[in-house]
């Protein structure tokens, strides 16, 4: 009867789990093909996103075709031909079909712009090979194309065709009086094409009112694209998907399309502007409760439980013993996962820690030394990236094997998760104990690591952080070695450092200083100093370095090297640097407008050059100002070329589109070659202090001759820097180096006091301006 029970009960429990269990894994399938909805979603989302990123790009390349016809309203078919090959418009752009200028043109300025089209057309002329409007009649305006660059090199387009007659005209007179971009779908002959168009202004900036933008309107400038391009470029990446580009706005409805739509596929619509849709299709496959993997195992899981407590409460029924072995099994198995790692059976964080404070506490008592060492795999991420998780998850279990076998007596390791592991040494008393360990433990990775999916052994390294002596808790230990960690990774990996009181003041002062950096931008507290480059042809002073500095509340001014190397890491350099273009800029246009013929010369670091923004910041800075953009330099360090050549080039050349400079900065000490110098677009080579003193032919300064030469040989001007002597002055003169830049001439100067200098430097009334216009000869002397 007492077993009958027992049974009777276990079969209830078993059968009320198994219910719930059910239920449960229910609604994880329900939960999962939720997820899986949204992954669609957001899936579609990213499609929308690259394909309004696309788009955008069309618009950047308008707006900066816009700024060169801003710039020269009367650019010539051959003068926009050598500026599309010099950005490499249809190379970067493979969806780009042609580019061009239309211009709303008067009845009674008509026979002019004919004239000027058979001298230079646009587009096919009449078979006559006059210029006809079509279709014909007389209106009071007309809406032409100026200049056209198409990819194939015959044009289809009449040179006359008058867009405002057709369904096109409302789409560009709406673009002229909102200023702002278009997107608008057309055909050219059988082919559906789109034109992204922007109305361009005189002056280069938008008009705030539409009376004022009619009146300064200059025309507009598009380009046309094949949809399906850019729409095959936005679902790579995504198979089984296809995507619709919609507009329907009034009764002009078109549908752009990339790829088959799946049968039975759901879709996904995102709205982007001007009545244009996104709609995306893909295949969301739902689960049932078996095919669910979270919902099967739930299952299983939550049954296999009901099973085993059913057991459980029939062994504790029939056998109290037999209960009681078989709990304490399952209670050590559990404490064992609770403070082991799963992937290599090494104590986890939680017993690191507890057998740290039970070390510490022994150490007290036998007046020895604990030490922690912290290790870290070198380049770990690349094997997982490379060769995949479970050949990462492999050799950190071989590696673990190993460490275990180097270890001796007093020597514990833990894995703390990652490939991040560590290594407790007891009873040692002196520091290079805890070295010496560590140097077992390198040289017992040095011998490589067979790891399946590899076809060659692996080679990895490790560095090592070593804390020692007494804590006040085992967490602040393990602090101090991670701190050690990140010295030894800064010192070239593969090697042990001890960790040492001043480390932890670098990290707290570090801290402190993003903090305050964060607060300088905010609060004003950054300002500029101008150091004046010389002619040294004519000793006049023909440009300014900009160079920042930092007005701390506390510390007084701080210079450039003890802050801006945070600016980078934080990556508050971007903002800064767009604060320093503005500023300088802005000062620039004030000495222009008092009559200097100044070059305003900006650093502009790694971070800024391998953003696209710097595009609108070097132009937003110059156009709100009113810099004449030849009048920018912009220098950038040989390593900052470097890095990411052909997106660097790219951007150069579009910022030699709107009329800067450029200039390697600190030339010689870095590493590009010839073969790289050529293909950036460089106007000038600022040579580095190192190599212009001293000055004789043992030294650096031996290679000047070979600079000057090679800037002459790529039409290049050559700038020395750090000038501080009159023998450098005269040794670098000597060699034919154009300009010069020093002590000798001047210090980091406020703007005021260059006015002050370029005030002194001024001729006598009857002496007149050379074509500099900076006055006479300046003395370093003064």
């Amino acid at each position: 009867m007492r077993r009958s029970f027992w049974i009777a009960i276990a079969m209830t429990i078993l059968l009320a789990g198994t219910i719930g269990s059910v239920m449960l894994a229910r609604g994880v399938a329900m939960s999962d093909n939720a997820d899986a909805r949204q992954t669609f979603d957001t899936s579609a989302d990213g499609i929308a996103d690259t394909l309004t990123l696309a788009l955008q790009h069309e618009e950047d390349l308008v707006t900066a075709a816009g700024a060169l016809t801003i710039g020269n309203p009367a650019v010539t078919e051959s003068q926009f031909l050598e500026w599309t090959n010099s950005i490499r418009a249809f190379n970067r752009y493979p969806e780009l079909q042609g580019i061009s200028e239309l211009r709303i043109v008067p009845a009674s300025q008509l026979a002019a712009f004919a004239a000027q089209q058979e001298a230079d057309p646009a587009g096919p002329l009449a078979a006559n090979g006059t210029f006809e409007v079509s279709p014909a009649g007389d209106r009071p305006y007309y809406c032409l194309t100026a200049i056209a660059q198409s990819r194939n090199t015959k044009l289809v387009i009449p040179d006359g065709l008058d867009y405002c007659t057709g369904g096109l005209g409302t789409a560009l007179l709406e673009a002229r009086d909102s200023g702002q971009s278009s997107l608008v779908p057309y055909k050219t002959g059988a082919t559906e094409e789109l034109g992204v168009g922007t109305a361009i202004y005189r002056g280069g900036t938008v008009p705030r009112t539409v009376q004022a933008r009619q009146a300064a309107f200059i025309g507009w400038m598009g380009t046309e694209i094949l949809p399906g391009v850019i729409l095959a470029t936005a679902i790579e990446g995504h198979p089984h998907t296809s995507v619709d580009l919609r507009y329907g706005t009034g009764t002009s409805r078109v549908t752009f399309k990339s790829g088959p739509a799946p049968l039975g596929a759901q879709s996904a619509t995102i709205n982007l502007h001007n009545g244009w849709q996104v709609e995306v299709f893909a295949h969301v496959t739902g689960r049932g409760l078996l095919s669910a993997r979270g919902a099967l195992a739930l299952l299983i899981g939550g049954s296999a439980l009901c099973w085993l407590l059913g057991a459980l409460i029939y062994v504790l029924g029939t056998s109290r013993s037999r209960a009681v072995l078989l709990v304490r099994r399952r209670t050590e198995e559990l404490r064992h996962q609770a403070f082991h790692d799963a992937l290599t059976g090494l104590p986890n964080r939680a017993l690191v820690l507890d057998r740290i404070g039970q070390m510490m506490a022994n150490a007290r008592r036998r007046r020895t030394t604990v030490a922690a060492l912290f290790l870290d795999l070198d380049n770990f991420k690349d094997i997982n990236d490379t060769l995949g998780h479970r050949a990462g998850d492999e050799l950190l279990a071989r590696v673990s094997t190993r460490l275990s076998g180097v270890l001796r007596d007093g020597e514990t390791i833990g894995r703390l998760g990652g490939d991040e592991f560590v290594v407790l040494v007891e009873g040692t008393t002196r520091i290079d104990g805890a070295e010496a360990v560590a140097q077992r433990i390198l040289v017992a990775l040095e011998t490589p690591f067979e790891v399946s999916g590899s076809d060659a052994p692996l080679r990895i390294t490790a560095s090592i952080g070593i804390a020692t002596g007494e804590r006040t808790t085992p967490e602040e230990l393990l602090r101090d070695a991670d701190i050690a960690l990140y010295r030894a990774k800064a010192a070239g990996k593969n090697v042990a450092q001890v960790f040492t009181p001043s480390m932890q003041e670098s990290v707290d002062d570090n801290r402190r200083l993003d903090v305050d950096l964060h607060e300088a931008l905010e609060a004003g507290q950054f300002f500029l100093l101008y150091q004046p480059t010389i002619d040294l042809q004519n000793g006049t002073v023909n440009g300014v370095e900009a160079l920042l500095r930092w007005r701390h509340p506390t510390r007084g001014v701080v210079q450039p090297n003890d802050f801006i190397p945070a600016l980078e890491a934080s990556g508050l350099i971007v903002p800064v640097g767009r604060w320093v273009l503005e500023t300088a800029c802005r000062q620039g246009a004030r000495w222009q407008k008092q009559g200097r013929r100044l070059r305003i010369s900006v650093n502009v670091s790694c971070e800024q050059i391998q953003r696209d923004c710097i595009l609108d910041d070097v132009y937003n800075a110059l156009s709100t100002s009113g810099l004449d953009p030849a009048s920018l330099v912009l220098e950038l360090t040989e390593t900052t070329l470097m890095q990411d050549v052909d997106n660097t080039v790219d951007r150069l050349n579009l910022l030699k589109a709107i009329g800067v400079q450029i200039a390697i900065d600190d030339f010689g000490i870095g590493f590009s070659s010839l073969a790289c110098l050529r293909d950036f677009p460089v106007d000038i080579l600022k040579i580095d202090r190192s190599f212009v003193s001293p000055f004789d032919v043992t030294a650096p300064a031996a290679f000047i001759p070979t600079f000057v030469q090679l800037g002459k040989t790529l039409g290049l001007e050559v700038v020395a820097e750090g000038i501080e002597s009159e023998e450098e002055r005269e040794n670098v003169t000597a060699e034919h180096v154009d300009t010069g830049q020093g002590f000798l001439f001047a210090h980091p100067l406020e703007a005021e006091a260059v006015d002050r200098l370029l005030g002194a430097s001024d001729p006598p009334a009857d002496e007149p301006l050379d074509d500099s216009g900076a006055g006479r000869p300046f003395s370093a002397r003064r």
